[in-house]
C-alpha cells in the first residue's frame, strides 16, 4: 500500500520524532538520562542524550562526548 503524503519527508520525520518524544515524556516519568544511537541518511552514526530533569538534550559524535555531557549535566 502506498502512503500518500503532502508533507515533505524531512518535515514528516521531524514531526514523528517530536510526537514520539512527547509521548515518551508524558508516559515515562523516569528521571534518568536517556542515551540512544541514531544513523543519519548518509549512514553516519551519532549519539543522542536527553536529561528529563533539566530538559537539556544533545546530539554527539562519540561515546566519549556522551560521557562528558552526562558528567557536566549530572555533577555540576
Amino acid at each position: 500500500m502506498m502512503r500518500v503524503s503532502f508533507i515533505p519527508t524531512n518535515l514528516w520525520d521531524i514531526l514523528v520524532e517530536f510526537l514520539q518524544n512527547l509521548a515518551q515524556a508524558t508516559f515515562n516519568h523516569n528521571e534518568e538520562v536517556k542515551v540512544w544511537q541514531k544513523t543519519d541518511r548518509r549512514g553516519n552514526s551519532y549519539w543522542c542524550a536527553y536529561d528529563p530533569k533539566s530538559g537539556h538534550s544533545a546530539h554527539l559524535g562519540s561515546e566519549e562526548e556522551v560521557m562528558s555531557w552526562i558528567e557536566r549535566h549530572y555533577y555540576f
